[in-house]
């Protein structure tokens, strides 16, 4: 290679990077004008949201393609199309209209972060934390607010660092990143506030620290200013530390989250083998199923997020099975996407129509595949949350607790692996309501709801099955080490600060606990934990009782 051609290749090298730090300002804009789209039916003058939001996918879509991102190029024309399609309409477009345009745009934004990664998608893994602590930095100069926030993060799990001076806090990001920064903006004693330190050290990051930013100021200019610095959380004082937390679970939920999974069905092996390997690779769970007869025995134990589904297959076409799929009313939300070298429009339309939700012509680039799969999975999960879980801790609700109890019962009869329930109650939560009121009610629901996300394993399955009261499914757990987890949250809740009007509170639970026996039923074990919940109330509350046997 001659020098110039080596000085091309940096320049190009240099534009691409510019082209993806403007991306990374662009898309956020881009999401938020999308997301204003749910108001059109609102709007008099609607085609005057709509215009500039077309301009700016048609500039998108004739750039893209020309830095190495053909799909974000190709995603953006087809956004592009749709508005000016609608620009046509007499009337603004529909709900669903407006549903389908922004599951496209999702795919946009994971288009645009698998570039982003210079297209080594494949190797990018997206379940980072796993199960170690997150680190947090806290910065914050009072004293009694530091303690107070350092020892609910700590109750709930996570590792805190906390500094009361910028310098301090400068020595420890120089020498490790958190996976979090939490910090007070008003700081009397320094020359700059902690705004305009964190808003300088960002610029030396190649990508930006999650910042939630403590404040006693509540004016539209300094929430401003917080956005602009990239703040991802804003809590005025005094601190609500249960919302604060939530935020930052929520924060931390993508890189602690369990991965999608996806069922391949395929009769082709090799080709199912790239196809796991490349979803592997980007951070998903894949599995393969060669033989579609299996496929009831696989859904079960496998439980897929998304379905990849061969349309020629000996013995059963794809079709075939996704109507055999749709069934039974438990699979009927699970996304399915042809995979096919069928390029007529009419084939492919008559595939989709049974039961089949997308359509992917092979070849596919390993690219296209991770980003349609992880769209598809991600919406399927945030609909199936929205459908399954309770509003305000996002447990499950109590029909789908029961469900899954059954399904957990079922599978420790097969396996003959222990399985234990805990029923577990907040002590006098009727008192907390009365004294407090419902709002700090809430917290002091939400706040153990989200305790027992941090402590308990993956497996485990928590549900809010009354008011203050909570279900856990442990799998592959007997009685005498549900005792042990249960006790360690118990103690972790009772330590846990609660606040009204300047003033600090705590809470406890009390607690049962059933083990399964091969004749169990579901309503069975259930009816054993709150019995065992019951005597631990009876017998003075705030402890963990077993169920005991009637003699």
């Amino acid at each position: 290679m001659t020098a110039e051609q080596s000085k091309l290749e940096q320049q190009l090298a240099k534009l691409h990077q510019q082209y993806m730090e403007r991306l990374q300002a662009d898309i956020p804009v881009l999401a938020s004008q999308v997301g204003a789209l749910v108001t059109l039916s609102n709007q008099s003058d609607w085609r005057a949201i709509i215009l500039p939001l077309k301009h700016k996918f048609h500039t998108l879509a004739g750039s893209a393609g020309t830095f190495g991102l053909p799909q974000l190029g190709k995603l953006a024309k087809n956004l592009e199309l749709q508005l000016k399609d609608w620009m046509a309409e007499e009337s603004a477009p529909d709900l669903p209209a407006i549903n389908s345009f922004m599951t496209i745009f999702q795919q946009v934004q994971y288009a645009h972060q698998s570039g982003h990664q210079v297209m080594n998608l494949t190797s990018a893994r997206l379940d980072l934390l796993h199960d170690q602590k997150a680190l947090i930095y806290v910065l914050e100069d009072d004293e009694e607010t530091a303690q107070h926030l350092t020892l609910t993060l700590a109750t709930f799990g996570y590792q805190i660092q906390s500094y009361t001076r910028i310098a301090e806090l400068d020595r420890a990001l120089k020498t490790k990143l958190p996976d979090a920064l939490i910090l007070d903006i008003s700081l009397p004693d320094e020359e700059q506030s902690g705004l305009e330190y964190i808003a300088d050290f960002q610029k030396t990051l190649d990508e930006a620290l999650p910042v939630l930013v403590l404040t006693s100021h509540n004016s539209f200019d300094h929430h401003l200013q917080a956005v602009r610095i990239g703040a991802r959380g804003y809590f005025v004082k005094p601190l609500n530390t249960t919302a604060l937390e939530a935020r930052l679970q929520r924060l931390l939920a993508v890189r602690r989250r369990e991965a999608f999974r996806v069922l391949i069905v395929d009769d082709d092996q090799l080709l199912a083998e790239h196809y796991a390997l490349v979803l592997q690779g980007a951070g998903l769970r894949a599995e393969i199923l060669l033989d579609p007869s299996q496929i009831y025995e696989g859904l079960n134990r496998f439980r897929p997020d998304v379905i990849l589904l061969d349309v020629l297959m000996p013995g059963c076409s794809g079709p075939e099975l996704a109507q055999l799929i749709r069934l039974q009313d438990e699979w009927l939300s699970v996304p399915i996407i042809y995979l096919s070298s069928e390029t007529d429009g009419e084939r492919q339309l008559a595939a989709l129509v049974k039961g089949g939700d997308d359509f992917l012509t092979k070849p596919i680039t390993d690219t296209a595949l991770i980003v349609a799969v992880f769209a598809r999975a991600q919406r399927a999960r945030q609909l199936a949350d929205m459908m399954t879980k309770d509003s305000l801790t996002g447990l499950l609700q109590h029909a789908r607790i029961k469900e899954r109890l059954s399904h957990e019962l079922q599978r420790s009869e097969r396996t003959g692996e222990p399985l234990s329930v805990v029923m577990l109650d907040i002590d006098h939560f009727k008192k907390v309501n009365d004294n407090y009121g419902h709002l700090i009610g809430d917290q002091v629901i939400s706040s153990l709801a989200n305790l027992l996300k941090q402590q308990l394993r993956k497996t485990d399955i928590i549900g809010r099955y009354g008011g203050e009261e909570f279900l856990l499914i442990l799998p592959d757990c007997n009685q005498e080490q549900a005792f042990g987890l249960v006790e360690q949250m118990r103690q972790s809740f009772a330590s846990l600060p609660f606040s009204f009007d300047y003033q600090n509170f705590h809470c406890t639970f009390s607690a049962g606990i059933s083990q399964s026996k091969a004749t169990d039923e579901t309503d069975q074990l259930i009816d054993q934990a709150d019995k065992a919940l019951y005597s631990s109330k009876h017998a003075g509350r705030n402890q963990t009782q077993f169920y005991q046997t009637p003699v």
